[in-house]
Parts: C-alpha cells; sequence; structure tokens
C-alpha cells in the first residue's frame, strides 16, 4: 500500500515538474518585465489611464521584444558588426568584467546554438573502456585527421557532458536523427524502440569484430 503510493506520488512529480518549472521561469520572467517596464509605460497619460496593468505589462514585453530584434538586426549588418567588436575590445580591458563576458558569451553560445547544425552525426563508441558502449555527437571532424571532436552527453541533461577526440576508426556512425539520439539519451534508453536496440546491437557487433582484428594483428608475430 505505501509502496504503490510512494511510486504513484514520485510518478506525479515527474510528470508535474517539468511544466511546473516551465510556468515558474515565465511567470518570474512576466515578474521582472512589470517591474521593470511599468514605470516606463505608466509615464505615458493615455495608455496608463485606458488599460490596465496586465496591459501595461504584456505591452513591455513586447517592447522588450522588439528591442531584442532590432540588436539583432543591427547586429547581423556592417555597422553592428563593427559597433559590437568595440565593445567587445573595450570590455576585454576590463580585469572581472572581463572573465564574466567570456564566460556567459560561451555559455549562451553552446545553449542558444542549434543543435542540428552543433552535432552533425550521431556515433557510437566505446566508454568508458572497451566493451561498454556510449551514443555521442560528432561536433566536427577533419577529414585529413586521424581523430574526430566528440560530445558525449550526460542522462537526463544532454545540454552538459564530455568533449572527447576519438580515432576514426574506433567511432561508428549512425543512421540515426540527432533528435531521436538525443530523447534516448533524456529517457536514459527506457523509450528505445526493438527495432533501434536490434539496429545498436549489430553495430556493436561490428565494433567489437574490429577490435578483436586489431588484438589479433597486435599479438601475431
Amino acid at each position: 500500500m505505501i509502496g504503490g503510493l510512494r511510486r504513484n506520488f514520485l510518478t506525479g512529480v515527474v510528470a508535474i515538474a517539468p511544466l511546473a518549472i516551465t510556468l515558474w521561469v515565465l511567470w518570474r520572467f512576466y515578474e521582472f518585465i512589470s517591474g521593470t517596464m511599468r514605470p516606463w509605460v505608466q509615464r505615458v497619460p493615455a495608455l496608463a489611464e485606458a488599460y490596465p496593468e496586465f496591459f501595461l505589462t504584456i505591452a513591455g514585453i513586447v517592447v522588450i521584444v522588439l528591442l531584442v530584434t532590432l540588436v539583432g538586426v543591427l547586429a547581423r549588418n556592417l555597422v553592428g558588426v563593427a559597433f559590437f567588436r568595440l565593445v567587445e575590445r573595450v570590455v576585454q580591458r576590463i580585469p572581472v568584467v572581463k572573465s564574466m563576458y567570456s564566460g556567459t558569451k560561451q555559455i549562451a553560445a553552446v545553449l542558444l546554438q542549434d543543435r542540428r547544425t552543433a552535432f552533425k552525426h550521431v556515433v557510437l563508441f566505446a566508454y568508458p573502456r572497451p566493451g561498454v558502449y556510449a551514443l555521442g555527437f560528432i561536433t566536427s571532424d577533419l577529414e585529413d585527421g586521424d581523430a574526430v571532436a566528440v560530445f558525449l552527453p550526460t542522462t537526463p541533461n544532454p545540454t552538459s557532458g564530455f568533449m572527447l577526440l576519438v580515432p576514426r576508426d574506433e567511432v561508428r556512425r549512425l543512421d540515426m536523427p540527432v533528435e531521436e539520439a538525443i530523447k534516448l539519451i533524456v529517457a536514459g534508453g527506457s523509450i528505445m524502440e526493438p527495432g533501434q536496440a536490434g539496429s545498436l546491437e549489430t553495430e556493436i557487433g561490428k565494433l567489437e569484430a574490429a577490435r578483436n582484428r586489431q588484438d589479433d594483428q597486435e599479438v601475431a608475430p
């Protein structure tokens, strides 16, 4: 009885948590915009007298979205690029601010980068030891190099992980979309279908056969 109640409670927490966290973030963003933009919007008598506070907050959100979009437009043309480079050079000369700016810029680049372009191919490779295999994503592949850069994501948060340099002949490219691989990693493999499991087993067999051939060549006189 108690065990079933505990399992149902934990299942409910898992089901509700993503939605609750998302709503909390959105609400905090709403409160931030409301506290920041509302005083400025209320300075316009026609708006403050004719519309309720909720409308003023929505108007503030629209203004911020338009301003950010305008900054994006400016950052994509020559004048904007030159301006932001100048600002970046100035910031890089300030000791403490320089470290904060560089770290924030790198984090933003990782979080906002489109995974479909950042992750080029889904691969299977031995990790953390021979005989145990992991799914990863090729992020850089120089054809004249002996190794490829592979991002090994963590479960259930694929935005964190490890950057590994893996010998080219030790990775097996899979015929699997990046989005599908990310879903498997987030779920910890719990949603893996029989067809996917069979395909992975086949690829593991090929990697094992290649490793055995390499071992035989090293042992042979």
